[in-house]
């Protein structure tokens, strides 16, 4: 087992990683929950693996749950107004509990609907994916998509407690493994080079290799909780990432790798990014059987023009000097449009 302390200006919480952690929840939510009641938003396809198994687990409580209709697509007002009926419809109290049992897109609806209900109820993330277990589970984000656009409407919400196993990478397919792998991949470069010459050995993705990963997330939330400043850098490969996520079929952690390599090349370009890292970039990214397309990101700069990153005409990229040595760029949208 391992355990991480994300330690935050207003409140604390613990990220605990272990494998077959879900056969013991009740031991880990007792220590921050006193009540009875508990309400698990989850989706359809974790609902046939793990809500039964889960149920099991929390027998001492009151439980009730709630499945969306599992994707992407699931993760807009409607989902979110049909959560809250059904959470009123239980009558959910201002102190009880709603769990998130899922990947990322059951982690930012149940959250939103965590951090407006009652003006905020007890939260905590049981993140089943790869992909939500590097990212969207820590840190506080939650949202829903809207006009088109990533995580338009959301607020921040930090759990009251993160519990992650590495047991349920075992039933997700290939190509959603791999999916996650672009988040991980990301924490090795912007923060972790001996998670990053690891990877090169394709290593098993273990409670260690989560937990290395981790700690970059970690670094970056305690920075900077609102993603004012430093947690930019968390958003390497996001900027270009998001633009083609929201006109292709690519997954989020697909669009990630892509993005990264794009923002390599924007960065070889201004002077900033080493030639080499590309080649080490690539190397990782086919062992993964990740995308890297041949884009050339000009194309892409209107939609970026747009991103919720946009502020007030400045598009902060995230560029990378070489492995573990990442910075903040600004570009001027009119400077952008000029391009």
């Amino acid at each position: 087992m391992k355990k991480l302390m994300i330690n935050l200006t207003h409140t604390s919480y613990n990220i605990y990683i272990e494998k077959g952690i879900l056969a013991n929840l009740g031991k880990y939510i007792k220590d921050v929950y006193n009540n009875k009641r508990i309400y698990i938003i989850t989706d359809s396809n974790v609902e046939k693996i793990y809500l039964t198994n889960v149920f099991n687990s929390l027998k001492e409580y009151e439980v009730y749950s709630y499945a969306i209709k599992a994707g992407e697509e699931s993760k807009n007002i409607t989902s979110y107004q049909e959560v809250i009926n059904f959470l009123l419809t239980k009558e959910i109290r201002r102190n009880d509990l709603i769990i998130a049992l899922g990947g990322g897109v059951v982690g930012d609806l149940a959250g939103f609907v965590a951090a407006t209900l009652y003006r905020g109820l007890p939260f905590i993330n049981i993140p089943t994916s790869l992909l939500s277990q590097m990212d969207s589970s820590i840190g506080g984000k939650t949202g829903i998509d809207y006009y088109n656009r990533k995580n338009i409407i959301g607020a921040f919400k930090q759990p009251d407690l993160v519990l992650i196993d590495p047991d349920t990478l075992k039933t997700l397919d290939k190509r959603e493994f791999n999916n996650g792998m672009g988040e991980l991949i990301k924490h090795a470069l912007i923060g972790n080079p001996k998670l990053f010459t690891k990877l090169l050995t394709k290593p098993e993705i273990d409670e260690e290799i989560i937990y290395e990963s981790l700690l970059v997330k970690k670094k970056y939330v305690e920075e900077d909780e609102f993603d004012k400043g430093n947690r930019m850098i968390l958003n390497f490969g996001h900027t270009f990432g998001h633009a083609i996520e929201l006109n292709s079929d690519y997954k989020h952690g697909e669009c990630v790798a892509i993005g990264m390599i794009l923002a390599i090349r924007l960065g070889i370009d201004l002077g900033i990014t080493n030639d080499s890292l590309l080649l080490d970039l690539k190397k990782i990214l086919d062992l993964y059987e990740l995308p890297y397309l041949d884009i050339d990101y000009h194309k892409l700069l209107h939609s970026i023009i747009y991103d919720k990153k946009n502020l007030a005409g400045v598009i902060n990229f995230i560029l990378i000097k070489n492995i573990g040595n990442p910075v903040i760029y600004k570009i001027n949208e009119e400077d952008i449009k000029s391009i």
